[in-house]
C-alpha cells in the first residue's frame, strides 16, 4: 500500500516498519509532492492494520490520540499501483509498451523465495525471465520481460517488488541487463583457448590484476607478481583487469557476441607498482623511475617459462592539474624508460641515473605508455570552443615524453547516444574518426629538441554533450573489457589507457606472427601501419594538392596531424593481412655509428645502403601513375637526462640515424658520398642539411620528422620516377657518444629496422613479383581488399 504523508510533515518511518508492516521504499518530499511510503502488509492482517487506525479516534490515558505515531502525519493511505514502485526520475513507460523490468525484492517481504516465484508467474504468463538474479546486500534482483499493466499482477503476489527501476540500457552487448550480460560472459569464458606459457605476452605495470577471472586466469599461467611492500599482486582498484582483458582480447564486444572459439596467440604477465591512492605520504617514497625499472626486473627475472616476446604496457601518467607542465624535457622517469627500452640494466636515485652497463642490443625491450587524459570534461563543452581546441593546449604526461617508448593517444569511433531517455537531446562530442576527447596532444611542445608524440592512436571512446554544456560518460562510448569484480566479470573502459592496452595487444600479436621482430621492428610497424582517417586529414584541409606535391605547410601538417594522432590508427587487419597492390618490406640491421680516428678524433664509421627489389617492370609499365612510398626508421637510443643545454656533449640522445632515397638521375656512388658528407657534419641539433633532389616528394621532410628515435615519412610521385630511385640509406649523425669520445662506447654497433612499404592505387600486383624475386612462396588467398602487406623480412647489404 501507498502511504502519503500530510503536506509539509513527515511519516514516521519506525511505525511503518514493524507490526506485521514491511516498509519497501519511501519517496522523500518535492516541491510538488508530499512524502510517501510504500509498505507490505499482509493480507491477512488488513484488518488489524483496519482495527489500529481506528483507534487514532481514541485518547491514551495522557489524553493523546491513540496509534499518533503511525497516523498522525498521514494524509491519506491507499493500494499501491505499479507507478508508485517506479524509482526513476524519467517517466514510467507506456501500459502496453513489452520492455525488461528490473524488480528489486526484500526476502523479508513474505516467506516464499520471490526470485522462484517470480519464474513461476513468468512461465504461467510466457514472460521471459532472465536465468541468474543478483544478491546486492539484504536485495535480490531479478529482471522480467512485460508490459507495465502485465507488471501489476506481481503486486498481489509473494513476487511483489519493492522497487521498479529501469535496467541500464546500452547499444549491443550493454542493451542486454546484467544478468543476461553474465550468461554471455560465462560462455565466452567456455570458448577461450589460451596460448601456451612460452607465447608472446603483453606485460601489465599497472594496478594488479583479478588472477581467478576466468577470462583472464588460463593466459596468466600464474605470472602476476607486485614490487609494493604488501606483497599482494591482487588488483583492488580496478584498473589493471580492465587493461588485461583489452590487452588479451581487444573489445570485448564482439568476442562476447560471437559463437566460434577465441583462439588466443599470446599471453599475459602482470607487476603491480599502483595501489588505491594513500592519504598518508610515506617517510621514504619510492619514485616512480625506481618502481617502473623495478617491475620491469621482476617480470624478466620472475618468471621459469619465458615468453617468447615481451610487450610492457603502462596506462600510468603522472598528473598534470597540479600546475605542473610537460614540455617535452626528459625527466628521471622518462629517461629511465628511454634507458630500460635501450636494454640497459638501470639503477636510479632521486637525483640521477645509473647505468650499470652499455645499452645490449640483444635485450631491448619494447615498452607501451599512454599519453595521459584530459580530465576536466566541462572545460571541453566550452561554448564557441572546439574539444580540439582543449586537447591541443592539454600537453602529454610524463613519461609519455621518452624516445624509446610506444606513445599512445586516443582518437574514437563511437558515436552511438543511449537508448536510456535520461541522455535524450544528449550527443557524441567528437564525431567518428577524430580525436578523443580525452586525449593529451604535444601541439604546444616548444622545445626544439622535443620529441613529437604520441606515436599513434587507438580507441579510448568518446563523451557525451548537450545543449546545457553537460557533459557525460556513458557505456555506450566506451570499450568492453573485463572487471576485477568476479559476479560482473565485463566492464567498460576509456580514455588513453584503455588506447594503450590495445596497442600493447597488437604489439604482441605482431610477435606470434613474425617472432623473429625485433622489438624495435615491432615497435616500426605498428607506426608503419598506422594511417590517420578521413576525419583527421580533412581537419588538416587534405594532405595533396592536384600535382600530388604535399598541401599544407610541413610545419603546419606536423601541429594538425602528428603532434595530435602521431602517425594514425594501426589495425590488425593492416598488420596481420597482405595485398596484391601493397607490400611492407622490413629490414633488421646493425651499424657502428663512430669509430676512433688518430689518437683523440671520433668520426663516422659507416652507413648502410639498402637496394629495395623494386618490380621494375611493373613500375615503368605505370609510368605516370601515382604510387606512394612509405618509410618508417626504428631504432633505440641511450639516454643522457641531464639539462646541461642538451646539446653537444650533453644531448640526450647517444646518437641518431637519418633515411634518404637516391634521386632518379643519381648514380649510387654520388649518392653514397653525398649520405658521407652529411653524416660527418650533421650533428643532433636543429640545422638545417643539404636537401636531397628527392626531398620535395616527402610528405613531412627531414626537418619535420627527424625527432626522438622513430621516424617515418611518406614518398608520392609516379611510378616511372620511384623506378629508378631504388636505394635507401640508413646513415648515423652525431650524439653525445661520439662527443665524450668514450672507450666503451666507441665502435659499439647500434641496431635499427627499416621499414618500407609500396603501394598504388591501380590494380597492379606489386607483391608477386617481389616475392618471386626473394624466393618467398605465393599464396592463392591473399586478399586485394586490405590496404597494406604482410611484412617481408629482407637480408640485404
Amino acid at each position: 500500500m501507498r502511504v502519503e504523508a500530510a503536506p509539509g510533515h513527515e511519516l514516521d518511518l519506525k511505525s511503518l516498519d514493524g507490526s506485521n508492516l514491511t516498509l519497501m521504499s519511501v519517496h522523500p518530499q518535492t516541491a510538488a509532492d508530499p512524502e510517501d511510503a510504500l509498505v507490505w502488509l499482509p493480507y491477512g492482517q488488513v484488518g488489524n492494520l483496519a482495527t489500529r487506525i481506528g483507534k487514532f479516534t481514541d485518547d491514551t490515558r495522557g489524553g493523546n490520540p491513540q496509534m499518533a505515531m503511525l497516523v498522525s502525519n498521514v494524509e491519506q493511505i491507499e493500494r499501491a499501483l505499479v507507478e508508485h514502485l517506479w524509482q526513476e526520475d524519467s517517466p514510467l513507460p507506456p501500459p502496453t509498451e513489452e520492455r525488461w523490468w528490473e524488480l528489486w525484492f526484500d526476502p523479508r517481504v513474505g516467506s516464499a523465495d520471490p526470485i522462484r516465484t517470480l519464474r513461476e508467474i513468468a512461465t504461467a504468463h510466457g514472460w521471459p525471465v532472465t536465468d541468474h538474479a543478483m544478491a546486492v546486500g539484504e536485495y535480490l534482483i531479478g529482471h522480467v520481460k512485460s508490459t507495465r499493466d502485465d507488471l501489476g499482477a506481481l503486486l498481489a503476489t509473494n513476487a511483489c517488488p519493492v522497487e521498479i527501476r529501469r535496467p541500464s540500457f546500452v547499444q549491443e552487448f550493454y542493451e542486454a541487463e546484467q544478468s543476461f550480460r553474465r550468461e554471455l560472459a560465462l560462455d565466452l569464458a567456455d570458448r577461450i583457448r589460451a596460448a601456451s606459457a612460452d607465447a608472446p605476452t603483453v606485460c601489465l605495470l599497472d594496478t594488479g590484476v583479478n588472477q581467478q577471472h576466468s577470462f583472464l586466469e588460463t593466459s596468466l599461467h600464474g605470472r602476476v607478481h607486485t614490487v609494493l611492500a604488501d606483497g599482494n599482486p591482487n588488483d583492488t582498484v580496478g584498473h589493471g583487469t580492465q587493461m588485461a582483458g583489452l590487452a588479451l582480447f581487444g573489445d570485448l564486444a564482439s568476442a562476447l557476441e560471437g559463437k566460434e572459439p577465441v583462439v588466443l596467440t599470446h599471453g599475459l604477465e602482470s607487476v603491480k607498482i599502483l595501489t588505491a591512492a594513500v592519504t598518508e605520504p610515506a617517510a621514504h617514497p619510492r619514485t616512480y623511475a625506481e618502481v617502473t625499472a623495478n617491475g620491469i626486473f621482476t617480470a624478466e627475472t620472475g618468471t621459469p617459462v619465458q615468453p617468447g616476446a615481451r610487450v610492457f604496457s603502462m596506462a600510468v601518467t603522472t598528473i598534470s592539474d597540479d600546475g605542473s607542465h610537460n614540455d617535452g624535457t626528459a625527466t628521471l622517469w622518462s629517461a629511465t624508460l628511454d634507458a630500460l627500452a635501450a636494454g640497459s640494466s638501470v639503477i636510479t636515485h632521486n637525483d640521477r641515473i645509473e647505468l650499470l652497463d652499455p645499452p645490449d642490443t640483444a635485450t631491448s625491450r619494447l615498452i607501451v605508455v599512454s599519453a595521459g587524459n584530459v580530465r576536466d570534461h566541462k572545460l571541453l563543452a566550452t561554448p564557441g570552443t572546439s574539444h580540439l581546441d582543449i586537447c591541443d593546449l592539454t600537453p602529454i604526461e610524463e613519461p609519455s615524453q621518452a624516445h624509446n617508448i610506444l606513445t599512445v593517444g586516443a582518437y574514437t569511433e563511437l558515436t552511438a547516444t543511449p537508448l536510456d531517455p535520461a541522455f535524450r537531446g544528449y550527443r557524441a562530442l567528437a564525431t567518428a574518426g577524430e580525436l578523443s576527447p580525452l586525449s593529451r596532444t604535444s601541439v604546444t611542445f616548444t622545445n626544439p629538441k622535443a620529441v613529437i608524440k604520441p606515436d599513434i592512436v587507438a580507441e579510448g571512446g568518446n563523451l557525451l554533450v548537450d545543449d546545457a554544456g553537460n557533459v557525460e560518460c556513458h557505456d555506450t562510448v566506451c570499450v568492453t573489457t573485463t572487471d576485477r569484480d568476479p559476479y560482473r566479470l565485463v566492464s567498460t573502459a576509456n580514455a588513453t589507457s584503455a588506447a594503450t592496452a590495445q596497442v600493447a595487444r597488437l604489439a604482441a600479436l605482431a610477435h606470434a606472427a613474425y617472432p623473429d621482430f625485433t622489438p624495435e621492428a615491432v615497435r616500426g610497424l605498428l607506426v608503419h601501419e598506422a594511417r590517420w582517417t578521413p576525419a583527421m586529414e580533412a581537419g588538416a584541409g587534405g594532405l595533396y594538392k592536384r600535382t600530388g606535391k604535399p598541401k599544407p605547410k610541413r610545419h603546419e601538417l606536423r601541429a594538425q596531424l602528428l603532434q595530435r594522432y602521431g602517425w594514425g590508427v594501426p589495425t590488425e587487419e593492416r598488420i596481420l593481412a597482405s595485398a596484391r597492390n601493397a607490400v611492407t618490406l622490413v629490414v633488421q640491421d646493425s651499424l657502428i655509428p663512430y669509430e676512433r680516428r688518430g689518437e683523440n678524433g671520433v668520426g663516422l664509421a659507416e652507413l648502410k645502403l639498402h637496394e629495395l627489389p623494386w618490380p621494375l617492370e611493373q613500375l615503368r609499365d605505370m609510368a605516370d601513375a601515382t604510387v606512394e612510398l612509405r618509410v618508417t626508421l626504428s631504432y633505440m637510443v641511450e639516454p643522457n637526462p641531464g639539462r646541461r643545454g642538451m646539446r653537444g656533449a650533453h644531448t640526450y640522445a647517444s646518437h641518431g640515424l637519418r633515411f634518404a632515397i637516391k634521386a632518379p638521375l643519381q648514380s649510387v656512388d654520388d649518392f653514397e658520398r653525398r649520405i658521407a658528407d652529411v653524416a660527418e657534419a650533421e650533428t643532433d641539433a636543429m640545422t638545417s642539411a643539404p636537401a636531397f633532389e628527392g626531398d620535395d616528394h616527402w610528405l613531412l621532410g627531414s626537418q619535420n620528422r627527424n625527432r626522438g628515435s622513430l621516424h617515418s615519412d611518406v614518398w608520392r610521385g609516379s611510378a616511372v620516377q620511384l623506378a629508378e630511385c631504388g636505394v635507401l640509406a640508413v646513415y648515423p649523425i652525431g650524439g653525445w657518444w661520439k662527443t665524450h669520445n668514450r672507450q666503451d662506447r666507441i665502435g659499439r654497433p647500434v641496431t635499427y629496422a627499416l621499414l618500407v612499404s609500396l603501394s598504388t592505387d591501380v590494380g597492379t600486383d606489386l607483391y608477386t613479383p617481389i616475392a618471386n624475386q626473394l624466393g618467398i612462396p605465393i599464396t592463392a588467398s591473399v586478399s586485394s581488399e586490405v590496404p597494406t602487406g604482410t611484412p617481408i623480412q629482407l637480408e640485404l647489404g
